[in-house]
C-alpha cells in the first residue's frame, strides 16, 4: 500500500516534470524563467525536479509565464480549444508580419473545414 507521503512525492515529481517540459517547450532558460516568476533558480530547479511545493502565488505566476492552465500543470489534463502555445509563438512574432500570419491561419482553417 503507498503511504500519502509517496503520493504526494510523485505528484510533485509530475508537477515539475510539466513545468520543465513547458519551459523547455517555449525556449526559456531556467534563469530566464525564474526571473520572470519572481524566484530563484535554484527554487525553480527544486520544483521541476519534485523536491519542492509551492505557493497558489507561485503557481499562478507559473502558469502566467508558461502560458498554462493550472489544469494542465497540476493535473496534466489540456484543452482542446487552449491557444496558449499559439499566444506565446506569436508574442516573438514582429507585428508587422501578424496579417500575413492570420491570412495563412484562416486559409489553413477553410481547407481543414472542407477535409471533414
Amino acid at each position: 500500500m503507498r503511504r500519502r507521503g509517496d503520493r504526494m512525492d510523485n505528484l510533485l515529481q509530475e508537477i515539475g516534470k510539466r513545468i520543465r517540459k513547458k519551459r523547455n517547450g517555449l525556449g526559456i532558460s531556467r534563469e530566464k524563467f525564474s526571473e520572470v516568476v519572481g524566484i530563484t533558480p535554484h527554487f525553480l530547479a527544486q520544483i521541476e525536479c519534485g523536491k519542492k511545493g509551492m505557493s497558489t502565488h507561485t503557481l499562478y505566476k507559473i502558469c502566467f509565464g508558461l502560458h498554462a492552465s493550472a489544469d494542465y500543470i497540476l493535473m496534466g489534463r489540456e484543452e482542446k480549444n487552449d491557444t496558449s502555445g499559439l499566444d506565446a509563438i506569436l508574442e516573438n512574432v514582429d507585428p508587422e508580419y501578424l496579417p500575413y500570419i492570420e491570412g495563412v491561419v484562416k486559409s489553413l482553417v477553410l481547407v481543414l473545414s472542407r477535409k471533414k
